[in-house]
């Protein structure tokens, strides 16, 4: 994608998604970037997002999502339910059919075989497909393929293995670019969390009901997933992907309590 151009000299929301706002010198942009009230230099260049992008969908908007637990063990899938933080219903989650026909032209999404990938996808209330995960089955480290709800490339969700046994899965843009990162130093815990390129919180996956109604909410182990605004695309829709979908993108023999 194209670097948009301002026509104004001055700062402007960073075009590549690293900082808050970057400068631009009236003929190009400058490596000049600040966060809030801190100043810094980082030259430009890299993945470059759109800062004007909103969600197409408005499941991906939310700020608040619950999201109903995994707990029949000896089933490889069920369908569970997405909630909004009024207790009302935003979509669910479900495994794919395999395709009895080609995609459409507004749909041309890549076609996997259901005998070598989990395919997963996100439907809002109204049945529409929001997002599709394709998750290869029987490979050592996990690597999800994120579709958009036009059934375009969003980018990857890919494990990397750290030092000291550690585990983080990486947000990947279609071009390969690092957008972020899920980490948790206790998968067990609950208490996951989200961060962007810079090391900035953007996201938290825990049990955490505060400032919810548990009246509106029937099962209290499902978890609540929490998500700042704003968060440019492709990093909204690889979080919301990653903090909906936790059994496939994170391997399935991992332990998540």
């Amino acid at each position: 994608m194209q670097v948009t151009r301002p026509a104004a000299v001055g700062w402007h929301v960073d075009p590549y998604g690293r900082h808050h706002e970057r400068f631009f010198d009236g003929q190009k942009w400058t490596p000049y970037v600040r966060d809030g009230e801190e100043n810094g230099v980082d030259e430009p260049g890299g993945t470059v997002t759109d800062p004007t992008a909103t969600a197409r969908n408005e499941l991906l908007s939310e700020e608040v999502l619950v999201v109903e637990r995994f707990t029949d063990l000896r089933r490889r899938w069920s369908d569970r339910t997405v909630q909004r933080a009024d207790g009302t219903r935003a979509g669910m989650l479900r495994r794919a059919a395999p395709a009895t026909s080609p995609p459409s032209a507004s749909r041309s999404m890549v076609v996997r075989d259901h005998t070598k990938y989990d395919i997963v996808e996100l439907v809002d209330d109204q049945g529409t497909v929001v997002l599709t995960l394709n998750r290869p089955i029987d490979v050592q480290r996990s690597s999800v393929e994120v579709l958009d709800s036009e059934g375009g490339d969003a980018g990857r969700i890919v494990e990397q293995d750290l030092r000291r046994g550690q585990t983080t899965y990486a947000f990947l843009a279609p071009n390969g670019g690092f957008l972020g990162d899920l980490r948790a130093e206790n998968w067990v815990g609950w208490d996951l969390r989200i961060f962007d390129s810079q090391s900035r919180e953007v996201a938290t996956i825990t049990r955490d009901w505060g400032g919810l109604d548990l009246a509106s909410f029937p099962r209290p182990d499902d978890y609540v997933v929490r998500i700042r605004q704003p968060l440019h695309e492709p990093l909204r829709t690889l979080v919301v992907a990653c903090a909906l979908s936790l059994e496939i993108v994170v391997r399935p023999d991992t332990d998540m309590g």
